[in-house]
């Protein structure tokens, strides 16, 4: 198998805010040879973060060229491990914690977001069960909290699966962060999945319980807005009742062998922030296109280049100006600078080289930013 399988998501959406440090992130993992027997087995493991520009500041030379984001003052991520933290003695053989420190993958300097990216191989036993998280403190002020810690948790298991023996692939989930959304009205925010292993997946809030914490000081539903509810289908109704609350979200997505199945196969985190606005003078979001079309899922081959454009139509008119945008991608996905082509319509263009490292699940977010508060559409 040499193919990658490339999954795009598109967004609208506007104003930039004042941001503040970490912004959230997740970890996936996935087996190297699937049909392996014995031990050691060897996993991916994919830890994805984000965080403000102005605390970690890459450039495009940098992603360019795969550099580690720069720490600057955030000298703790020059010694940060994905730890174990639940049953580690007798289920997570051999694991060796790779570092946190993530590869810059993304920019936007008019909204103020660094994306950075890692993948690790280690080396574990088969039937090892255990959990690993990235944990500090503190996400930035919370309507929760003045003050909370973060952990941003992965269930690993290396149980052969009982439907064809082969060692199971966790999901792949993200969304970028921040999502803006207006005072006083529901919004749906969807959480998109795909399932190398074709399993039904789910989603649920994180939790602290049975002694692994997936979500530090910022646990659901407690630190969210009254009547905020997750569906199985990882769509999420939240409302803001305050302009300037922000909210730190933190769910968990599941893999099962069968829709009938209570036992999950796998659980990997999706942890992002959301910040209530002001209800826009003009409520109409650019509009963000591409080839291929928002949530189209395509083959693409290992070696062989892939270019594409992300489009984003002006839907306020010329008084507003689309000032980037933004993306959420991985490693080696180059991205051109905003253009503006005419009244109503920017783009960037993408060109990507698939390396036999990256098999399996590549997910890009993208989303375009103006200078009207308003929704985000996806």
């Amino acid at each position: 198998m040499n193919s990658i399988f490339f999954l795009i998501l598109l967004y609208g959406f506007v104003r930039i805010v004042d941001l503040n440090h970490f912004l959230g992130g997740t970890i996936t993992w996935r087996v190297l040879n699937e049909s392996a027997t014995g031990t050691p087995v060897a996993i991916v493991i994919t830890q994805t973060y984000s965080w403000t520009y102005s605390w970690i500041s890459c450039t495009n030379a940098d992603i360019a060229t795969n550099q580690l984001i720069p720490v600057g003052a955030y000298s703790i991520l020059l010694t940060d491990k994905l730890d174990c933290i639940s049953n580690c003695a007798s289920g997570a053989t051999g694991y060796v914690a790779p570092n946190i420190r993530p590869r810059c993958t993304d920019i936007s300097i008019p909204v103020g977001i660094t994306v950075g990216q890692r993948s690790d191989t280690v080396f574990l036993q088969a039937g090892d069960d255990f959990a690993v998280a990235y944990q500090y403190n503190a996400w930035r002020s919370l309507a929760s909290a003045p003050s909370a810690a973060w952990s941003v948790s992965s269930h690993i298991k290396l149980t052969p699966r009982s439907d064809n023996g082969l060692f199971n692939n966790a999901p792949v989930a993200t969304l970028m962060s921040p999502v803006n959304i207006p005072y006083n009205q529901p919004i749906a925010i969807y959480v998109p999945v795909v399932d190398a292993d074709g399993d039904t997946t789910s989603c649920r809030w994180s939790t602290s319980l049975n002694g692994v914490d997936e979500c530090g000081g910022v646990c659901p539903p407690g630190s969210l807005p009254p009547n905020t509810v997750i569906y199985p289908n990882c769509t999420i109704i939240i409302t803001g009742q305050t302009v300037g609350d922000w909210f730190a979200i933190t769910l968990m997505v599941e893999d099962f062998i069968s829709p009938s199945s209570t036992t999950p196969l796998s659980s990997v985190p999706v942890q992002f922030l959301v910040n209530v606005i002001a209800p826009p003078a003009c409520n109409i979001p650019p509009e963000v296109v591409g080839i291929p079309v928002e949530e189209a899922c395509i083959p693409v081959t290992v070696g062989q280049t892939f270019n594409s454009q992300l489009i984003a139509i002006n839907n306020c008119g010329s008084t507003v100006t689309i000032v980037d945008i933004a993306t959420l991608s991985f490693t080696g996905m180059v991205k051109g600078n905003i253009i503006q082509l005419n009244r109503t319509t920017y783009y960037k263009t993408l060109s990507w080289i698939p390396t036999t490292d990256q098999l399996g699940f590549q997910v890009m977010c993208a989303m375009a930013f103006d200078r009207y508060p308003s929704m985000n559409d996806s």
